[in-house]
């Protein structure tokens, strides 16, 4: 069992932001804002995924990855969506896109070290690699297909047009096979590590 502490400093990252996203949406409460109250109600549950997520793995997330997470979180829906940066810089929706992707290509090899080390099995890395950056690519997908459907349904306005789609899903893609790279080239003599 983990020591109480240690699970502490390891979800130190996602706990600074529940403090920082709590505050913030008792204020909004208080102000009677509801669109704010319903973004930060699930950004709040959206921090909690991964303190949910280890018990039902049976694995830790490491604090890298939990950091990432974080900075994710309060980078794209905090920063970008609740204080309004994507309208002020709109470079940042590429940036937030091109983050996303290193993190999902990171967690995707976590996930996938966990995987083979409990089950014996390894790939070569090229196929290794293939698989994260096509699972990166297909979360990229997803993302867009979600963005797509909640402008279909509301009066929300998440995919300017062809040009911003494609250069998001870019972005997390071309993040992941850098990640891909630079992990390979790493790990080129430990053949325990892919």
């Amino acid at each position: 069992m983990i020591p109480h502490d240690t699970r502490l400093r390891r979800h130190a990252p996602l706990i600074v932001l529940e403090v920082l996203l709590v505050g913030t949406l008792i204020f909004e409460i208080a102000r009677e804002n509801g669109p704010a109250v319903f973004l930060l109600s699930a950004l709040v549950l959206a921090a909690l995924v991964p303190l949910a997520l280890e018990p039902i793995a049976r694995a830790t997330i490491p604090v890298t990855l939990q950091l990432l997470y974080a900075v994710l979180l309060f980078g794209g829906a905090f920063l970008g969506t609740y204080l309004h940066v994507y309208g002020v810089w709109t470079p940042w929706d590429t940036v937030v896109h091109f983050f996303s992707g290193i993190l999902i290509a990171l967690g995707a090899d976590h996930a996938w070290r966990i995987l083979s080390r409990r089950h014996g099995f390894a790939l070569p890395t090229w196929l290794w690699g293939l698989a994260i950056v096509s699972f990166s690519a297909f979360i990229a997908f997803l993302w867009e297909v979600a963005e797509f459907v909640t402008d279909l349904v509301s009066d929300s306005n998440a995919q300017v047009n062809n040009l911003d789609t494609m250069t998001d899903m870019i972005a997390g893609t071309t993040s992941a096979l850098i990640v891909v790279v630079v992990l390979a080239l790493t790990r080129a003599g430990d053949r325990t590590s892919v």
